[in-house]
């Protein structure tokens, strides 16, 4: 009995997560989706054994302590962060169910442990894995243009500079996406905040060394950019590095992480570590935490999701497919499409019901510009956005609008603020209206 009782709180840890999980399937499925197969993320398999070897070590340290009583204002917080994160899921926000995911997580774990910060660090932890980063991408790429650009007019070989195009006599390179520096400026921060929490204690330290891990990160990513650019001059844009120049760049971060962690050892504070609690006897009142953790979860579980979403549509299913040869909107995830032939003008509904969490109007690959066509007049007219385009000889009229509820709106920007109110009232579904009228 003794020995269960001894292993009572990695049991409680596991049910947590356990319970999280079975009962937020969408959320974690739109993780998994955006971090783990996604190249920028290529580190997230490794934050769930970090995780483990960190409860691991609480465990072993005596430093999951149960609580004995009912912390009522962790428990207020608990669920006003499961509240937001159910809605946040219904309204379709990535980024605020995305963070809402483990400071959920924290806060159930801090109704059953004793809140230290130890004991909160591995949930938080899970921040580094959330595909939440690329909201920096944009700026790292100009930041890394600027600087590329500036030692590549050192060196002596022309270039000509376009955006986030750099041109050299031998070709071409584009600073794109990838070449951001966003996964080395991630993992920087990811293992630079796990060996200060493990082994710092001076906040100057603590900063200087992260400081010096992001600047490392960043600057890695320039010599990387510039050593491919020089190279390419070099031999006319035929090395093997044009094509495969991701594990060159791991090539020169590696090094620069083992030199980092080497003079991080002079930041070391030997007194660190986490101090030894003796096992308390007996915790009478363990469960109501872990009851109270669990009835929270179900409360708020992605599983209510569906139960919530109810709705049946009249057009749920494909009425007609699209002509191909009309200016069309790019949208994914919707849940039925209607063509309508009026008299003067031809309307596409697009219906999203709202039952998954990707299925919105404002999901990020929408876009309500035409591809291939040439926008020659846009205006806002009658609650309609109004746009005149042509392609070839042909052109066309093309008025759309949203629609939320009973509510039509012009504004994209409108539609999160729309929803809220809509989902509240018990509605989830949107639906963009497009009509075409060839001129």
């Amino acid at each position: 009995m003794q020995s269960i009782k001894k292993y009572m709180p990695l049991a409680f840890l596991f049910l947590i997560y356990m319970a999280v999980f079975i009962t937020q399937p969408a959320i974690i499925q739109n993780i998994w989706h955006y971090s783990f197969d996604d190249g920028t993320y290529s580190h997230a398999f490794l934050i769930p054994i970090i995780i483990v070897y960190l409860y691991g070590a609480l465990f072993k340290e005596h430093q999951l302590i149960i609580n004995e009583k009912i912390n009522y204002l962790i428990l207020l917080i608990t669920l006003i962060l499961a509240f937001f994160l159910t809605l946040a899921s219904l309204i379709q926000i990535p980024i605020g169910f995305r963070l809402a995911l483990p400071l959920f997580i924290t806060a159930l774990i801090a109704t059953v442990f004793k809140p230290t910060f130890k004991v909160l660090f591995p949930s938080l932890f899970l921040v580094f894995l959330l595909p939440i980063w690329g909201v920096l991408t944009l700026f790292l790429q100009k930041l890394s243009t600027v600087t590329v650009s500036y030692i590549m007019g050192l060196s002596g070989i022309p270039i000509y500079v376009e955006g986030n195009l750099i041109s050299i006599p031998a070709g071409v390179f584009e600073i794109a996406d990838g070449c951001s520096g966003l996964r080395y400026l991630i993992v920087s921060l990811a293992i630079s905040s796990l060996f200060v929490f493990l082994n710092i204690r001076k906040k100057s330290y603590a900063l200087t060394f992260i400081f010096i891990a992001i600047l490392g990160a960043l600057i890695t990513n320039w010599i990387r950019i510039t050593a491919l650019i020089v190279i390419g001059h070099l031999t006319n844009m035929e090395s093997e590095l044009m094509q495969d120049h991701n594990s060159f760049g791991w090539y020169l971060y590696v090094p620069f992480m083992i030199s980092l962690f080497y003079f991080g050892q002079k930041f070391v504070d030997e007194s660190v570590g986490m101090k030894a609690h003796i096992p308390q006897k007996d915790r009478t009142s363990w469960s109501s935490s872990l009851s109270i953790s669990l009835v929270v979860i179900l409360l708020f579980s992605q599983g209510s999701r569906t139960l919530l979403i109810d709705q049946k549509n009249e057009q749920s299913k494909l009425c007609e497919q699209p002509p191909t040869n009309v200016p069309l909107p790019t949208m994914y995830n919707y849940t039925s499409l209607c063509v309508t032939e009026e008299t003067d003008y031809l309307e596409i509904n697009y219906l999203y019901d709202g039952a998954s969490i990707e299925g919105s109007l404002h999901f990020y690959m929408n876009s309500f510009t035409p591809e291939n066509w040439k926008i020659e007049h846009s205006d806002e007219v009658a609650g309609w956005n109004s746009l005149t385009m042509s392609k070839n000889s042909l052109k066309y009229k093309v008025e759309y609008r949203f629609r939320v509820g009973a509510q039509n709106l012009t504004r994209k920007s409108e539609l999160k603020k729309v929803r809220l109110s809509e989902v509240l009232r018990g509605n989830y579904s949107s639906s963009l209206i497009w009509r075409i009228n060839k001129i």
